[in-house]
């Protein structure tokens, strides 16, 4: 039953659904919180996957390399995430496993990391945020009870702050010697509309862009729901289709070529 906050969304143009092409296999990778639907049979070995920002839970990039042994490439300058890498690699190491989300606050189901050592080491984690330029930039401490992420978006009214690099994805691909990238996440608090801009600007070879809209969380005004209308307009314009939402604005956009190449795929004749 549609409700009225339903059609009104609609009529705005801001649903959650609206614009979604599904796709028939897409399948659930990560934690609850911070997993994404992607295409089940378009990952390989081969495929190079860019995940921006880590935070305290990297279940969906670490699951990219233990269910599809993608090339794995983790980017984040802030501390909660270098540590967070670092502790699982000495839990790897150390033959022990790495639970999260099973400690209150806990408003999620736990996950439980499954890399072997061979796995973890084969993850590149790159301290560098992703922006629109080379500079160093002021990542600012949240505001909100038990959240960890630095943001150079969000919670400027914070006195506290890090300073640390950041780079043009286009730049970051050119350094990595990636000409091509199967997979983008961006999970940046905020940063997303500008990363998305540059993505459209430069137009570098990337098949699938994954995209949470952190304002969803952290209402900064009452504008947000038409910046990430607009951020998502760009991307279909760029020649993205939408194949994946949660109610929550968690996105998967595929390249329309890809996107065809996987239709048939699902309706071929077996």
């Amino acid at each position: 039953m549609k409700t009225l906050v339903d059609v009104t969304k609609k009529v705005m143009g801001i649903h959650p659904q609206q614009g979604v092409k599904p796709l028939a296999n897409l399948v659930h990778v990560g934690s609850e919180f911070h997993g994404y639907f992607v295409p089940e049979n378009f990952l390989t070995s081969e495929s190079v996957c860019y995940c921006v920002g880590a935070g305290e839970d990297i279940s969906f990039d670490t699951e990219l390399k233990a269910r599809f042994d993608a090339r794995v490439y983790i980017f984040d300058p802030t501390p909660e995430g270098i540590n967070h890498f670092q502790k699982l690699k000495e839990y790897t190491q150390a033959g022990k496993t790495l639970t999260i989300h099973n400690e209150p606050p806990n408003d999620s189901y736990p996950f439980t990391y499954r890399l072997s050592t061979e796995q973890i080491d084969a993850v590149t984690y790159v301290n560098i945020g992703v922006w629109d330029q080379k500079t160093v930039l002021r990542f600012f401490e949240p505001q909100k009870e038990n959240y960890v992420s630095h943001s150079v978006y969000l919670f400027k009214d914070s006195e506290k702050y890090i300073e640390a690099p950041v780079d043009r994805l286009s730049n970051l691909m050119k350094m990595l010697n990636h000409t091509t990238v199967d997979l983008v996440k961006l999970e940046i608090e905020g940063a997303e509309y500008t990363v998305i801009d540059t993505i459209v600007e430069d137009k570098p070879d990337v098949k699938m862009i994954l995209v949470e809209f952190d304002e969803v969380h952290n209402v900064t005004d009452k504008g947000y729901h038409f910046r990430i209308k607009n951020a998502c307009a760009k991307l279909r314009k760029a020649g993205y289709v939408l194949v994946h939402s949660t109610e929550s604005l968690k996105r998967t956009f595929v390249r329309e070529d890809v996107h065809t190449s996987l239709i048939k795929t699902e309706t071929a004749p077996s």
